[in-house]
């Protein structure tokens, strides 16, 4: 075990304190411990990072701990050999791994639900869901165990418990954070991605994970420079992409109300609001992600579900079951129907506008008790995050307002393949004029002080 400094043994105490206290409200935090990082990174120097306690969604390798995936089927898994390449780069930036968080059993979900460790409960009101698959990461930064998590986002499991627990989380570029370490779920969306209060905090973590892994074979080099540049450049002029069509429909009210306030926050700090039309709206609405995300993880976990199938959460395993029921064929259009997907992007990007805003999720956090069939709920809450991530492009939810019962809103920035920073750019914008990110849960830490 890493030794620590006097500073650093304050901070781990701090935080080991926190999740102490905090962890038997929501259920976050599924081990801890503590790995000191370096804090000699190479290229970018990260002075909020270095000492600051991070927690690891418990999916990455970390060595000398074992990986759970959130399964009872690895209750007596061996401590990892070596640690994920995104652990490596945590380390390298000088951060202090305190522990693992909770996640949906095999990324599978995202409701926060786990049969064997218990579900993962809302900051805001435990009675309601956190989302997932990322739910300990997220609740962990909303309720103030830590200042940074690491997630990762299949089909919206960093953006939409970040949007559900009121605080910031970023889906980066496919191939731009590794996923050497990290359990595979579908090898067309998998990505890794950061947790933190602010947008400023998550574009540090960003890139400090973010760099090419020739050991990962999605993996791919970003456009070089930081991605931080653009924070604090003036909005004047840039345009935001409005795509009524699909991502405005079906919305709750407040949510929706919450996303015409953002709009015209925007407009007020000089950004042109552009209308977009969708060329396949009814592709969108009949949710081809999601069908070939459930075909790619039925068979990642065709052997274990096989062999362990009464060690499966029951929601977990009829997931699984239903992606053995997509045919070839099925996938087939899905795949074609993607590859449209990510065209009619491309062009909106190159013609219409330099980002996207849509909500994160069409409503706020649902009650536990309405969200037990795991499909359904996933389908809900997940809606507006699933294409946008498959189609890899990077998007970030950022806090925008509160709902009648005080549950948080999250709207989505979406911008071209590379172009995070102009994400961080139009986010922090944002929350330079709007405090809905520094208000916190009620009875929880504020770690802004």
């Amino acid at each position: 075990m890493n030794s620590l400094n006097d500073a650093q043994s304050a901070r781990v105490a701090a935080a080991h304190e926190r999740i102490k206290l905090l962890n038997p409200i929501v259920n976050s935090v599924l081990s801890t411990f503590f790995v000191t990082g370096r804090g000699d990174y190479e290229l970018f120097d990260f002075p909020r990072l270095k000492g600051s306690p991070v927690l690891i969604k418990d999916c990455i390798d970390i060595a000398g701990q074992p990986t759970g995936h959130g399964s009872r089927i690895f209750d007596k898994a061996l401590p990892a050999s070596v640690d994920a390449e995104v652990v490596r780069r945590v380390k390298a930036a000088g951060m202090i791994i305190v522990g693992k968080a909770h996640l949906t059993e095999f990324c599978f979900g995202a409701t926060g639900e786990n049969a064997h460790h218990g579900d993962c409960l809302n900051p805001w009101d435990p009675s309601r869901i956190t989302g997932g698959s990322s739910s300990g990461s997220a609740a962990a930064v909303a309720a103030g165990m830590v200042r940074f998590a690491i997630g990762t986002d299949t089909g919206g499991s960093v953006r939409v418990p970040a949007a559900l627990c009121g605080v910031v989380g970023l889906r980066p570029t496919m191939g731009f954070v590794s996923n050497s370490g990290v359990l595979d779920v579908s090898t067309l969306c998998d990505t890794v991605g950061p947790f933190a209060p602010t947008v400023s905090d998550a574009a540090d973590l960003f890139t400090a994970i973010a760099g090419y892994d020739p050991t990962d074979p999605v993996s791919i080099p970003s456009n070089g420079g930081d991605p931080r540049d653009r924070i604090g450049r003036p909005l004047t002029g840039m345009r935001i992409g409005l795509p009524r069509t699909f991502f405005y429909e079906d919305l709750q009210e407040e949510v929706a109300t919450a996303l015409e306030e953002a709009a015209r926050t925007y407009e007020r700090l000089g950004a042109r609001l552009i209308e977009v039309d969708l060329v396949d709206p009814a592709g969108l609405r009949e949710h081809r992600t999601f069908n070939f995300v459930l075909a790619d993880v039925a068979d990642a976990r065709r052997e274990l579900s096989t062999r362990y199938r009464d060690s499966i959460g029951p929601e977990v395993l009829r997931r699984i079951e239903l992606g053995q029921k997509v045919m070839g064929q099925d996938y087939a259009a899905c795949i074609r129907a993607l590859w449209r997907w990510k065209a009619e992007l491309r062009a909106i990007f190159a013609d219409a506008a330099d980002v996207i805003l849509t909500p994160t999720t069409p409503v706020t956090a649902p009650l536990w008790e309405d969200s037990r069939d795991m499909v359904e709920t996933t389908k809900l809450v997940a809606r507006l995050t699933y294409d946008l991530g498959a189609a890899g492009i990077p998007s970030l939810s950022v806090p925008c307002g509160f709902d009648r019962n005080g549950l948080p809103i999250g709207m989505q920035l979406s911008a071209a393949w590379g172009r995070e920073d102009l994400l961080f750019q139009f986010g922090d914008a944002f929350q330079q004029e709007t405090d809905f990110h520094r208000i916190r849960p009620e009875g929880f830490p504020d770690l802004f002080e």
